[in-house]
């Protein structure tokens, strides 16, 4: 039986139920029952009173009455029971009759019942795996970070995923949902090109749609995306609805380029890099040879296939080389290995070689990568630059720093033996004036001469080095006593006896020593080092061409250096200088001529200081500038007290030091002060040396004629010591020689210093100077002087220097009986 047959059926019974309701049925037959019986009993019996008054008619009508009530009513029940019991049978029959239909649709309704539940069971099989399908696809989704799209195409709706979005730094409300919002998103240089790949997928009408552009996120930057999909057609061939995943392949594609440009890369490297690089077997055979190791070797890069790499080096080195390259073969890290290679012409070249394995899938080795980069000329530049560290250019001795290390490995090594060691500090005599007089060339010169005297004197075991300007050091090895160094010193002397000859000019050359020895003077190098610099300093001091061996006192004087030093700072600010005046005077007369101005210094705490002491301190120290200032200030200030008070003052000499003299401005300085104390140029004479001149002539030169031209008259001291040059006189700008009290010490016991001292008296006159003798103290020297015509006498025989009230005296009288 068919479904909507039972359905009838089924609406049949239900509508039959209703009809035999057995309450409303006897509530219905009761309730007729009722109505009849009172309108039967009530009417019936108000008519019988109107027709009948007899009794017997009464009673026979209320008989035939109560009869035809019963006929009514039972006929009335009988329709009601009747229909009833119809519905009833007809249920009974509709029931009966159709048992075996219902029965068929029973066993209908418990097959469906089971189909039903088979088809739930599949159907519930099926949501899970669709449910497991989903997560699975969700999860790649958001592990791959892919996006979903969905483009309506008839609506123009277009649809991102919101975690793609997110994934893109935006929220839903930013992005417009059409294909133009896509387009915007498009970076300009793709919009072009992803507008034309989706186009032509639309108009093919088959297939899966790919397209790669770059998108736009939030932040401005960009992602290269990789779109994925497909399109529903409908019958007219229109596309009506695209869907797909979108995925973010900027990595990949930052990957692939650089894998485009690291191939690229290895290629133009191979082939155009300034590199040797060689593809080896495991046994050490060449496979592959490129450009440029053809072009460095002058090998044909095919002709060397084949050959074993190690026929390449020298041969004593192949069996070395071969032990190596079995290491690197085994794995072993060599990072790299200089090694010369022989090439064309059997000449051979330095190169640095370094090694690279190459591996199969499996990590196993497959070759070997042999890379070599030609250091010839770093080698070279190496050995140059070696070279120009620890060697002297000029001298090519070894300089300070090569001194310094080797020395200092050598005492390292000599601790705690007895073994001795010897430090010579020497320092060529008079050095600077050579350079100054003659010029740096000369100077140069008799440097490299000194440099070979030494290397030829020392010997193979021992060491010479230049430290600075003249300056060498020794280092003596294996001494046993001091009288050892002193006969390595007098060897160098003895080479030293015969005179310098140098463009057919002699010079005598001498040298001051000082001696340190380890480990009684020091037993580290710096200590030895400063120890055997005071020992030469105190050899200069003490009259120079001589050695001095180191002694504890002379670390005293350089601590008195310092103090010296230190003290001369305050001492022009505390007004602890003074000044006093030497006459010098005419030798004929007697008259007193000029004063020298000579600078005192009484020290509160010490006494008085020697100008001897502390002029040369002042002198490297700088002081000299200072003091130079405040000397012509106090000189210019007594010589305008002198004249305020009405004496007839001689002019006034004043030394000017070769740092004064060289400073830019001196002569007007000079002038401008003597100007300020208002007295004139022709009251003052600076006396200068030719030393002083010869460390910047051009500009000291003018600084001289500028004085001379307003008046002030010049002296060259100290004429006759060092290198002075008779010849050199005529060139200079001054009025005055002063000749050294050391040529004049001994004119009465040597004819040749006689001699020397007459005719540079001669020469002085015959170039119009006027010519001043120091260091008169005895009347035999003032006879001579007066044999030779010596113009004006300055001495102790005359007068030692005085005090400014001393002289004011003896300036008033007017001059001095001998």
């Amino acid at each position: 039986m068919k479904m909507d047959e039972l359905e009838k059926k089924f609406a049949e019974f239900t509508k039959m139920k209703k009809g035999i309701d057995p309450k409303k049925e006897t509530a219905k037959i009761i309730f007729i029952y009722l109505i009849m019986g009172s309108l039967w009993i009530g009417l019936s019996d108000r008519l019988a009173q109107q027709l009948f008054t007899d009794v017997s008619a009464l009673t026979w009508f209320s008989t035939w009455k109560g009869w035809l009530y019963v006929f009514v009513t039972g006929w009335i029940f009988y329709g009601i029971i009747l229909r009833s019991l119809l519905l009833y049978r007809d249920s009974i029959d509709l029931i009966f009759n159709n048992y075996e239909e219902l029965s068929a649709a029973h066993e209908e309704l418990i097959g469906i019942e089971e189909e039903l539940s088979e088809k739930y069971d599949e159907l519930e099989e099926s949501y899970h795996a669709l449910s497991v399908s989903d997560q699975r696809y969700k999860l790649a989704v958001d592990g791959a970070k892919d996006g979903i799209w969905e483009w309506d195409i008839n609506e123009d709706k277009y649809f991102f995923s919101e975690k793609w979005l997110n994934y893109c730094g935006y929220d839903s409300s930013q992005i417009k949902k059409t294909i133009g919002g896509w387009k915007e998103l498009l970076h300009p240089d793709d919009a072009n090109q992803a507008e034309k790949i989706l186009k032509k997928y639309l108009s093919q009408k088959t297939g899966d749609y790919q397209n790669i552009y770059r998108i736009r996120c939030a932040d401005g930057s960009y992602k290269t995306i990789l779109s994925k999909g497909v399109c529903i057609w409908n019958d007219d061939g229109h596309p009506v609805r695209m869907a797909g995943s979108h995925t973010d392949i900027t990595q990949q594609m930052k990957l692939q380029e650089s894998l485009r440009e690291e191939k690229e890369f290895s290629e133009n490297v191979i082939k155009e890099s300034a590199v040797i690089i060689m593809l080896l077997s495991l046994e050490g055979e060449i496979l592959r040879f490129n450009d440029f190791a053809g072009k460095i070797t002058g090998y044909d890069k095919e002709g060397v296939k084949g050959m074993s790499v190690f026929e390449l080096f020298p041969r004593k080195k192949q069996d070395q080389l071969k032990s190596i390259y079995r290491k690197v073969v085994s794995g072993e890290k060599i990072s790299s290995l200089e090694q010369k290679i022989i090439i064309k012409g059997n000449n051979t070249i330095d190169v640095l070689w370094s090694f690279s394995l190459i591996h199969d899938d499996a990590g196993n080795t497959r070759g070997v990568i042999l890379n070599g980069t030609d250091i010839t000329e770093r080698k070279e530049m190496e050995r140059r630059l070696y070279h120009q560290a620890y060697y002297d250019e000029l001298t090519q001795l070894p300089n300070r720093a090569f001194f310094n290390l080797k020395v200092g490995e050598k005492l390292s090594a000599l601790k705690g033996k007895k073994t001795r060691m010897a430090l010579v500090y020497l320092d060529i005599d008079n050095f600077k004036h050579i350079n100054d007089i003659y010029g740096h060339d000369v100077g140069d010169e008799l440097l490299r001469y000194m440099a070979f005297i030494l290397s030829s004197s020392v010997g193979s075991n021992n060491l010479a080095a230049r430290l600075s300007g003249d300056e060498f050091i020794l280092a003596i090895e294996n001494i046993k006593c001091k009288e050892d160094v002193v006969k390595q010193i007098d060897d160098i002397n003895s080479c030293l006896t015969e005179p310098w000859l140098y463009n057919g000019q002699e010079f005598f050359i001498n040298i001051s020593c000082g001696v340190t020895v380890y480990p009684e003077d020091g037993k580290d190098l710096s200590t030895l080092l400063k120890r055997a610099d005071l020992a030469m300093f105190s050899a200069k001091e003490k009259g120079k061409n001589i050695y001095c061996m180191f002694t504890e006192d002379m670390e005293d004087k350089s601590k008195k250096y310092v103090e010296m030093d230190n003290m001369l700072r305050k001492a022009v600010a505390n007004s602890e200088f003074g000044i006093h005046y030497q006459p010098q005077v005419d030798l004929i007369t007697g008259q007193i001529k000029k004063l020298e101005a000579l600078i005192r210094w009484n020290h509160p705490e010490k006494g008085f200081i020697s100008p001897g002491e502390f002029i040369p301190v002042a002198e490297q120290t700088g002081h000299i500038e200072q003091i130079g200032e405040w000397v012509l200030e106090e000189v210019c200030r007594q010589i305008k007290s002198w004249k305020e008070a009405g004496i007839s003052t001689p002019k006034v000499s004043i030394n000017l030091s070769s740092a004064r003299l060289s400073r830019q401005g001196i002569s007007e300085k000079s002038i401008e002060t003597i100007r300020k104390n208002c007295i004139q140029n022709v009251d003052v004479e600076f006396e200068i040396t030719e030393t002083a001149i010869l460390i910047n002539e051009k500009n000291v030169l003018k600084a001289l004629d500028t004085m001379k031209e307003n008046g002030i008259t010049i002296a060259l001291d100290d004429f006759g010591t060092g290198y002075s040059s008779l010849n050199h006189l005529q060139n200079l700008p001054i009025d005055v020689l002063k000749i050294d009290k050391s040529l004049l010490m001994n004119v009465l016991k040597s004819d040749k210093e006689k001699k020397l001292y007459e005719s540079v008296i001669h020469l002085a006159h015959s170039l119009g100077l006027e010519v001043v003798a120091e260091g008169v103290e005895t009347q035999e020297q003032v006879e001579f002087l007066k044999e030779n015509n010596c113009d004006t006498v300055q001495g102790y025989y005359y007068s030692r220097a005085l005090s400014p009230d001393e002289a004011e005296n003896l300036i008033a009288k007017g001059y001095i009986n001998a």
